[in-house]
């Protein structure tokens, strides 16, 4: 089942990231500005999803807005690309099959679906699944994160158990894993061909993988040059490790080591893209955009990114 559309699955995914205006409004102006470079340097394969894409900022009339635009400028952009849009952070399945149905009716490839209610147990995950599956018979991305416990409130990664039961689902074909622990990602890899894994995390944790057939990624520094990504990619399929030691040490390990470690992962994506001349880093509170200050941090370590790239590209 749905053979064709998982042929496609590999390589680089580029997460859609939604700006704000001034006012707070969705800046679909840039978003559309953003899709089109990406797209332009080489990127086909895109992801709006529950936090990067901040639907934890946005009601929910705005984030079907939101998908309907998204599906509709990466199809316009090319009709074979890929475009993967989400549901609410939390809400109950009936929503999550309304939302469904929404992505399927817009054109979306896949739906990227998350449970963030209190895990009691496998059943009640994989009872939500089925049901959004059954009633729309949408290919569903499995947005795996760890659950917090019903019993005891506790963070909990997901039981091997229920990730070993996900294939029984035939409209579960990807899933992003989200663990960012080693053994529950290598464990997550041996779903693979019947499930595409997606990993999440710098291209350097995503290396580790390699011998257990990792086959696709979330973007990391590529979210500011898709070309990065791309060139990443034919670099890990043709096993040229140079080219891959010095995306990882040279345009990768700058913006980790300096900024991501400094300031986080969700503040910094933002301040990254502004500093690429691609949108603003505001945010709608309560997410804080970086300072001034912390902002000049990313914007230097980003000259010094893309001139390292440039005179890689120079000499290629």
């Amino acid at each position: 089942m749905f053979d064709e559309l998982k042929s496609r699955l590999f390589g680089c995914f580029y997460t859609v990231f939604t700006p704000f205006t001034e006012d707070e409004s969705i800046d679909y102006e840039a978003l559309e500005k953003y899709l089109s470079v990406l797209h332009r340097q080489g990127a086909r394969r895109f992801y709006a999803m529950a936090y990067n894409s901040r639907y934890s900022q946005l009601t929910h009339p705005e984030i079907r807005e939101l998908n309907e635009f998204c599906i509709r400028t990466v199809k316009k952009l090319g009709r074979d690309n890929i475009v993967i849009v989400g549901d609410p952070i939390h809400c109950s399945t009936s929503e999550t099959v309304e939302f469904t149905q929404h992505a399927k009716e817009a054109g979306a490839d896949l739906v990227s679906l998350i449970v963030r209610e209190k895990y009691f147990d496998d059943e009640q995950i994989l009872e939500h699944y089925a049901e959004v599956g059954r009633r729309t018979g949408m290919p569903i991305l499995v947005h795996e994160m760890p659950f917090l416990s019903g019993y005891d409130g506790t963070q909990m990664h997901w039981p091997a158990s229920l990730m070993q039961k996900l294939p029984q689902i035939p409209e579960i074909i990807a899933l992003k894993e989200d663990a960012k622990d080693f053994e529950i990602t290598r464990a997550a890899l041996t779903l693979e061909p019947r499930i595409r894994v997606i990993i999440a995390g710098r291209k350097s944790t995503f290396m580790q993988y390699q011998q257990y057939g990792a086959r696709g990624y979330l973007n990391g520094i590529s979210i500011a040059n898709a070309g990065i990504g791309e060139r990443f990619w034919a670099a890990y399929e043709s096993g040229d490790e140079a080219t891959i030691r010095f995306i990882l040490t040279k345009l990768e390990a700058p913006f980790f080591d300096r900024c991501v470690a400094k300031y986080g992962w969700h503040r910094t994506n933002k301040a990254l893209l502004q500093a690429a001349g691609l949108m603003h880093r505001r945010d709608r509170m309560p997410l804080k955009h970086l300072s001034d200050a912390e902002y000049a941090l990313v914007q230097a370590t980003w000259q010094e990114i893309e001139q390292a790239w440039s005179a890689e590209i120079a000499i290629a």
